[in-house]
């Protein structure tokens, strides 16, 4: 991912997964050597009939709370807390990392979804972990299975991207081995309603 430094928290690598960002597009993945270009929906012009019944055929966004506690062993005893909120258009809340190297705290401003892996991402709010600094964005990464695995992105030059979602949408999911990932221990992470 050229231009984009990445530090990790407890073994735990992060460069990851889901590129759809606050809006809720998905993208697909660049290639390695770059940050994955946002992929674009196709730009389709609606039929006479489709606008007419656009109005009767929306539904609303999804909204409601997501998130949760989870525990993990990195470099030491870990625990990410999400506690979040997704109003049919954008996602709001924190994400606090507790480990022996110190608290982590995210601003939750967008996330992504694609296949088995979802993301919140954000400016880092404030941290003690040695190195890291407010305003860098950060990411909480997540591959769902049984167990689920997380990775925690602690910071990126918040230079790299002008908002949350284009950060978020440079991100190569699929060039992540799960060996960046480490397994929950206990309890569980909720991803945002999908739109």
């Amino acid at each position: 991912m050229e231009g984009m430094s990445m530090r990790t928290i407890l073994g735990v690598l992060v460069s990851t997964l889901l590129v759809a960002g606050c809006a809720g597009t998905t993208g697909s993945a660049a290639p390695s050597d770059s940050g994955p270009a946002p992929s674009t929906p196709a730009s389709v012009s609606p039929s006479a009939s489709a606008s007419a019944s656009a109005a009767t055929d929306a539904s609303p966004s999804p909204s409601g709370p997501f998130g949760g506690v989870v525990h993990f062993t990195g470099d030491g005893a870990t625990t990410t807390t999400v506690d979040g909120v997704a109003d049919g258009t954008s996602v709001t809340g924190t994400a606090v990392t507790d480990s022996s190297e110190g608290t982590h705290t995210v601003k939750v401003g967008c996330a992504a979804q694609n296949g088995d892996f979802w993301a919140v991402a954000g400016k880092t709010d404030k941290t003690t972990i040695h190195g890291e600094k407010p305003g860098d964005w950060s990411a909480v990464i997540v591959k769902n299975g049984s167990p689920q695995m997380i990775a925690i992105w602690l910071s990126d030059d918040p230079s790299s991207a002008p908002d949350c979602a284009a950060w978020l949408a440079k991100i190569d999911f699929s060039g992540i081995g799960l060996e960046n990932f480490t397994p929950v221990e206990s309890g569980t992470l909720v991803p945002p309603p999908a739109p």
